[in-house]
């Protein structure tokens, strides 16, 4: 595909700071960057002048809130007719959750969009500004429509990446929770669109009444009842640490909150990989039995964004169970869904 144009949104994070008094900041507009870039990539591109929905520097992505990616998703709808691939430069903090959430906003886009950031700054030894946002634009210039995270020579569907280093010692920030980063060169190869053909449902409609709440050895049933009590949330994702649920008393808590609020509990693990699966363990069963849904495959992130789509378009739980098991944009794997199903099905049958 010759692409027409390429329309960077700069959002700020590391890739955009630079020194102050303070520390390290946002004082980077994007030419500043793409003035460092090779003209070799740049000269053959129709780069468009850049959108920066929140300043010309933008902002720390520690700051990021759900409006502004509602904003960013809507810089992209508003612009889309007239360009072919879009680059956010974003800070890596916030990076995954903002991807993942746009994968959803966006659901079923036939344009890439290509999210970015940097580990260190362009003051920094070792800076990876230039060559993140190098292979971004390699990436961006492909047909592989959907939301792509690229990062460190590698890409990563948007509701696959997870952050796994904070970036004092590497430039390696993300990895995908299945293990299947794609290599830039094989990305400029092959078709790995995630939503070829399918229709584009664009929509920023989300809810915010949903939070993250980390289960351990200490937590205090008491404390999680009196939180849960005095929320006005609907949806609590709980982490746990394996695939056994947590001590039945925590999960009786959140079973009765749920139950008697009709609102839902998520459980996910701790660890970036695997799929936390409530049919396996005694533990998880009762916890499955009580109610709580697994959040399989998925990562902390797109359980996160997905949460709040759907908590938006209907808070009935038994219609959210639902969707929730459906895949949207891959961030599912369709047969282990299927697996769980009949397992947890057996289990529901049987209490």
């Amino acid at each position: 595909m010759k692409i027409k144009s390429i329309l960077p949104i700069h959002i700020g994070g590391t890739i955009a700071s630079a020194e102050s008094k303070t520390g390290f900041r946002p004082k980077l507009c994007f030419e500043d960057l793409l003035g460092k870039i090779d003209r070799g990539l740049t000269g053959d591109r129709n780069i468009a002048p850049a959108q920066s929905p929140f300043g010309e520097f933008g902002i720390d992505s520690a700051s990021m809130q759900i409006p502004h990616i509602q904003k960013i998703a809507g810089t992209i709808w508003n612009n889309y007719d007239n360009h072919d691939a879009f680059i956010v430069t974003h800070g890596t903090d916030t990076l995954a959750y903002t991807a993942s959430m746009l994968a959803f906003m966006l659901k079923g886009i036939q344009k890439p969009v290509i999210v970015t950031g940097a580990q260190k700054t362009l003051e920094d030894d070792k800076s990876d500004v230039v060559g993140n946002l190098e292979i971004a634009l390699l990436a961006a210039s492909t047909s592989n429509c959907g939301v792509w995270v690229v990062f460190n020579g590698k890409v990563i569907k948007a509701v696959r990446a997870t952050k796994i280093n904070i970036g004092v010692d590497c430039l390696d920030a993300f990895a995908s929770n299945v293990m299947d980063e794609i290599p830039i060169s094989n990305f400029q190869l092959n078709d790995y669109s995630v939503n070829r053909g399918q229709s584009e449902t664009f929509s920023t409609k989300v809810s915010e009444a949903l939070d993250i709440y980390c289960l351990t050895h200490t937590t205090d049933p008491v404390l999680l009842k009196n939180y849960l009590d005095n929320s006005n949330i609907r949806v609590l994702i709980v982490l746990i640490y394996g695939m056994s649920g947590h001590r039945e008393e925590l999960m009786e808590v959140l079973s009765h909150w749920a139950n008697d609020n009709e609102t839902i509990v998520i459980a996910k693990t701790h660890s970036p990989y695997g799929s936390t699966d409530l049919s396996k363990y005694e533990l998880g069963v009762k916890a499955l039995q009580m109610g709580i849904l697994s959040s399989l495959d998925m990562t902390m992130e797109s359980v996160y964004a997905k949460s709040c789509i759907l908590l938006a378009r209907n808070g009935d739980p038994r219609e959210f169970s639902r969707q929730f098991y459906a895949n949207f944009c891959d961030e599912l794997d369709e047969v282990g869904v299927q697996k769980f199903m009949k397992k947890a099905a057996f289990w529901l049958a049987a209490s």
